[in-house]
């Protein structure tokens, strides 16, 4: 690839390469159920064309996405930036009044919106004076929610503009990927703006160290509002390989889930280790299929890694260490059986 390739490559152009080799290929799978690539990029594509047909021009251009666990979440992801937006994960398991603050220091005037988190939007915007225009891909009919936000443009299902219409963005590689919200040392929401190049340096990077393929099952563990998600989903879909997403209920039982989705590849925080541990789920032998387990955001205890090593006996075990603001992650050091122990402190994984 050129330079001059290389400058004009923007994150959903991976995810539409992969469209073109692996359009059946599974791209997602919510709570075990999939959407191959051509779909995904269908709900996708829809998304974005509406959001540039009916969002006014100027303002800063970012669209949140309001959706959990769902294949309405990502979607979102990706027409916002097919759009060309940059997109703001917003989470309905967070207090209502710190989304809100989120939304409102975001200066989003698009957002799309799950089934789930519908019966949260009246709360969301109470207060915001801003007109906004709401998608809400999975409800046909919005008679009943237009009511309640007369302020705002609700578009439903019936009213997306169709795929065809979608045009590619002109977009700098420098233009936002991603706005984070963390808790800051105020406690206070702090945005962390990452670019589409700081983004691919790093997916271009990680893709290389770990050889991703399309044949690669990937966890996503993480909620879309923790930065850690933007490494499975971006990483998957350049490679052409599957990001799956456990619902709320398959998480508390993550050995089943881990199986039932014959995942190669594991990411999560520490804590979901150790929880596999008290759980008796961390036996010899019950993860041969797995390759690859990621830990970050945590400190990783060596018990822990011994036993999970044991676990996944064919996997490559890492320890990742970034802020948000150094994009996902800068460190990793990896599990070796024979010497990592003296490399230990405290009983704690460097």
């Amino acid at each position: 690839m050129s330079d001059t390739d290389k400058r004009k490559r923007l994150v959903w152009s991976a995810f539409l390469r992969s469209c073109e080799k692996f359009p059946d290929r599974p791209a997602i799978e919510v709570a075990s159920s999939p959407l191959s690539y051509k779909q995904l990029d269908k709900r996708a594509t829809c998304l974005a064309a509406t959001i540039q047909a009916k969002t006014a021009q100027g303002g800063v251009p970012l669209t949140a996405v309001f959706a959990h666990r769902s294949h309405t979440a990502y979607a979102g992801v990706l027409g916002a930036l097919m759009a060309g937006h940059g997109y703001v994960p917003l989470n309905r398991t967070f207090p209502i009044d710190l989304t809100r603050l989120m939304l409102e220091k975001s200066t989003c005037r698009t957002l799309v919106v799950d089934n789930g988190s519908e019966a949260q939007l009246s709360e969301l915007l109470r207060g915001l004076t801003t007109p906004m225009v709401i998608l809400c891909p999975d409800r046909a009919d919005v008679t009943e929610v237009s009511a309640k936000l007369p302020a705002h443009r609700v578009v439903g299902a019936n009213e997306l503009v169709e795929a065809e219409r979608w045009f590619p963005p002109e977009v700098s590689p420098n233009a936002i990927a991603y706005l984070l919200f963390t808790s800051g040392s105020t406690g206070q929401p702090k945005g962390v703006m990452v670019s589409h190049a700081n983004l691919l340096h790093y997916v271009d990077y990680v893709t290389k160290r770990y050889g991703f393929t399309s044949n690669d099952r990937v966890s996503q563990t993480f909620d879309l509002t923790f930065d850690l998600s933007a490494h499975d989903m971006f990483v998957a879909w350049q490679s052409g390989a599957c990001v799956c997403c456990p619902s709320q209920k398959q998480l508390i039982k993550p050995a089943a889930f881990l199986n039932d989705s014959q995942l190669t590849v594991w990411f999560s925080v520490p804590s979901t280790a150790v929880f596999m541990r008290r759980l008796g789920e961390l036996k010899p032998g019950l993860y041969p299929n797995l390759r690859l387990s990621l830990f970050c955001g945590e400190a990783l205890p060596v018990d822990v890694v011994r036993d999970w090593s044991l676990a996944a006996p064919n996997s490559v075990i890492e320890n990742i260490y970034g802020p948000t603001e150094l994009t996902i992650g800068c460190t990793a050091y990896r599990w070796n059986s024979q010497t990592s122990l003296d490399e230990c402190e405290h009983g704690i994984v460097p």
